[in-house]
């Protein structure tokens, strides 16, 4: 299979704490991972910079094999679903994460 995500040497510092040193990941298309660690070991920040709402110090983020860590998040074409739902309560779980996909017209195949 495939690299779907390959996450290389990458970095991130809050002003003098170091929340992600040197992390690497690969993704392979079809593999389903879970990021486990203990409240502030970095999990949020590396979905974060996945996602591009965070910028990295160094490295990089490889989706489909083009560098994405310097694209604006809405150059990327991935989503993040926080755990607070708040601004849609009132949607079911399906019509929360398929908002995104209606938003780019999608077809109604990847909906389902």
């Amino acid at each position: 299979m495939s690299e779907l995500l390959n996450i290389i040497s990458l970095t991130k510092v809050f002003g003098k704490k170091t929340v992600l040193d040197d992390f690497s990941l690969s993704v392979l298309r079809g593999e389903f991972i879970a990021i486990l660690g203990p409240s502030g070991c970095g999990k949020s920040t590396l979905l974060r910079l996945i996602c591009g709402l965070e910028k990295p110090e160094r490295g990089k983020i490889i989706v489909e094999n083009n560098n994405i860590a310097h694209l604006d998040p809405k150059d990327r074409n991935i989503a993040m679903v926080f755990q607070n739902y708040a601004l849609y309560p009132h949607k079911t779980v399906y019509q929360n994460l398929s908002l995104g996909l209606q938003i780019q017209n999608q077809k109604k195949k990847l909906l389902n």
